[in-house]
């Protein structure tokens, strides 16, 4: 039996096991997902505080490789990573990271 509340790290674990299932039924009956505008996500039901509903943004390489979770874990790390990328490389020399 499955959970039926999530907080984001358990909702993006529960999707990827989802769009596995997914997989194969695509392949049993034939069929994909697909999208022409980019927009395609599951929707949960939050665990969190302050929040009822979120989302798990979901998609493709465009490789032709599967369906898959595209959703990225927003801690502080990669918050830490997305700040450093917006520095030149004299910026991140002169504090020492480069």
């Amino acid at each position: 039996m499955s959970k039926l509340e999530y907080n984001k790290p358990e909702a993006i674990k529960a999707s990827k096991e989802f769009l596995k299932k997914v997989i194969k039924l695509q392949e049993e009956y034939g069929v994909s997902f697909n999208s022409d505008t980019g927009d395609v996500y599951l929707t949960y039901k939050s665990s969190e505080e302050d929040r009822h509903w979120d989302t798990i943004e979901i998609g493709w390489k465009g490789d032709g490789s599967p369906i898959k979770v595209t959703e990225k874990l927003k801690d502080k790390e990669f918050y830490k990573q997305q700040a450093l990328s917006k520095l030149s490389d004299e910026e991140l020399s002169a504090l020492g990271l480069k």
